[in-house]
């Protein structure tokens, strides 16, 4: 790709100069001497950087930075000028200058100002891609990664288009199984929308959300007057997901008795309100999901056989982002492209020292927590900046430091003391980098937090 600069500068001598200089550095440059020339050039072959005086004959450089600004926003523009003031630099980066450097001009000091700002104008020509393969309505819909076990998960997907495309709607059920957090339902999202099912409805159901009391009536619907306060007819998830999918998710905290009900609904293919005595026919393709290990629910008790076989026929293991840390690369600038949306504060990018810490964090909370940090960055951050290791949260900064070395070996010292040394001291790092938060060291050193609290008490860490 071409770095290309724009130098305008009615000082022959000076811009002949800068160009030659730039061109060492793999720049390909070109020279206007007055502003009008430069903006026609810019409308022929717009450049990625614009070196600007301004003071230039009939139109000044502060009025040409706000054109170029009005019609090409994405060219950085870089202002010179030896009558420099501090009323004209806030004006001129007011309306937009990346920088403003004052004659007489030092050419080094000018070469790090055009790779900085040739920086970020690839990073937003990337942001830029990335947005235009973002889902509108739902950036996070997008399915991002390229690890070895994302994408057999994207493989399993087509797969089941596959089999739609040759079965019509008739679709193995699917149970998507994996850690919270880890994108079970950006998956069920994906399998929807690639499927024949797409042009009709998406009907996530968290189980785990809805009051046993009233999960009946969500799922199924009633009629008027079926129990007090149902002043008017309702129908139910399951009939408006008919000709779509349904997903149900956190299925290990369905109850017992709503179980049996639902495994009538698949047996059958119909729902019948609360209050009705006409059932009524649905067609669906059902994907349940689950952070639970269900076939030891059904050992337990807990879950019914019958529905596990029903529901399981296809399953699909999401993996935990621990596991694929080579897609954090790829997550990252994908949140922050929403994130940056959402808050309404365009950013050049993340730093190298701060997406370094973000690879090395372990996760436990996966893409979800992942999606929280970038969140609180974006917040953090100041707009146009880039996202730095002091916008993070002082457990993943962090892991930027060295981990705990090894004490060295003492005389008379037995092998148990030193290992619970060297575990005291392992827990008291976790807990530094976790700002002294109990649950969250716990999770990062794969610990309950029982026994967590036991080693603190052990160890009479403070």
């Amino acid at each position: 790709m071409t770095n290309t600069v724009l130098v305008v500068d009615d000082e022959q001598v000076l811009a002949d100069a800068m160009g030659e200089y730039l061109r060492r550095f793999g720049y390909a440059v070109s020279v206007s001497s007055t502003g009008e020339d430069g903006l026609k050039a810019i409308d022929r072959e717009p450049p990625d950087i614009v070196v600007l005086d301004y003071r230039l004959p009939r139109m000044d450089g502060l009025e040409v930075l706000r054109r170029i600004k009005a019609s090409r926003p994405e060219i950085e523009v870089i202002l010179l000028t030896a009558h420099g003031t501090v009323e004209n630099a806030v004006e001129a980066m007011r309306v937009g200058a990346f920088d403003y450097l004052s004659k007489p001009l030092d050419l080094e000091e000018l070469r790090l100002v055009v790779g900085k700002a040739l920086h970020s104008v690839r990073q937003s020509q990337e942001l830029d891609y990335l947005r235009s393969r973002v889902d509108p309505e739902n950036p996070s819909r997008e399915i991002v990664g390229g690890s070895e076990k994302i994408l057999a998960v994207k493989k399993l997907i087509q797969q089941i288009a596959a089999i739609e495309a040759i079965s019509g709607k008739e679709s193995p059920a699917i149970l998507l199984t994996g850690e919270t957090g880890t994108g079970k339902e950006l998956v069920a999202r994906g399998i929807h929308r690639t499927s024949v099912r797409a042009e009709a409805a998406f009907v996530p159901v968290n189980c785990a959300a809805i009051p046993e009391s009233m999960l009946e009536r969500e799922l199924f619907g009633h009629r008027r007057g079926a129990f007090t306060g149902a002043v008017q007819d309702q129908r139910g998830l399951l009939e408006a997901a008919d000709g779509g999918t349904i997903l149900f998710d956190e299925i290990g905290e369905m109850p017992l008795a709503m179980q049996a009900k639902l495994l009538r609904v698949l047996q059958d293919g119909e729902v019948t309100p609360l209050g009705d005595t006409r059932p009524r026919r649905v067609d669906l393709r059902v994907i349940s999901a689950t952070n639970r290990d269900l076939a030891a629910e059904v050992e337990a008790g807990r879950f019914r056989s019958d529905l596990y076989y029903r529901i399981a026929a296809f399953p699909i293991h999401v993996p935990p982002l621990r596991q694929r840390r080579e897609d954090v690369s790829l997550l990252v600038p994908h949140l922050l492209v929403a994130s940056s949306e959402r808050h309404h504060k365009p950013l050049a990018g993340i730093h190298a020292e701060a997406l370094a810490a973000l690879e090395r964090y372990s996760w436990p909370g996966n893409v979800r927590e992942l999606q929280n940090e970038i969140e609180r960055a974006v917040a953090l951050a100041t707009a146009g900046g880039e996202i730095e290791l002091r916008h993070l949260s002082r457990r993943i900064a962090g892991t930027a430091s060295a981990p705990v070395a090894p004490a060295p070996v003492a005389a008379g010292v037995s092998l148990r003391e030193a290992r619970a040394a060297f575990e005291a001291d392992y827990i008291r790092e976790a807990l530094r980098r976790a700002d002294g938060n109990l649950s969250q060291a716990a999770r990062d050193l794969g610990l309950s937090r029982a026994m967590m609290q036991r080693k603190v008490r052990d160890y009479a860490i403070r």
